[in-house]
């Protein structure tokens, strides 16, 4: 089946920010990139992210830009929206959060191409 993609609208990103709570965070660790799947709350135009005070993604925080990514992959019409932002580390008693602003907001959808005429 031929497919076509479709950029998606900040506001379609945002609704699909808001409908999930589980993506991938990429950052930098000792100068190398590092991936790890987080929990994150949407908080206007910034995403929470509660991190262990050990926590290898606390590592980014400080104004180092990072990148969340979502995606679902399943269905008629698979998904994929990404944040870039500066992060930096917020504590709370005895948690530590990772806030990432919103900064370029990125997304597609892949759908049926239409039969040939």
């Amino acid at each position: 089946m031929h497919t076509i993609r479709e950029e998606l609208t900040d506001e379609e990103c945002r609704r699909l920010l808001g409908a999930t709570s589980r993506g991938h965070l990429a950052f930098t660790r000792d100068a190398l990139p590092a991936i790890a799947p987080v929990r994150y709350a949407v908080d206007g135009d910034r995403l929470v992210i509660p991190a262990r005070p050990d926590s290898d993604h606390l590592a980014p925080a400080g104004g180092a830009v990072v990148v969340l990514g979502i995606d679902d992959a399943e269905g008629d019409a698979p998904w994929a929206v990404t944040v870039v932002g500066p992060a930096r580390t917020v504590a709370d008693q005895d948690v530590r959060y990772v806030v990432l602003t919103i900064g370029v907001l990125r997304g597609w959808r892949t759908l049926p191409a239409p039969p040939p005429a």
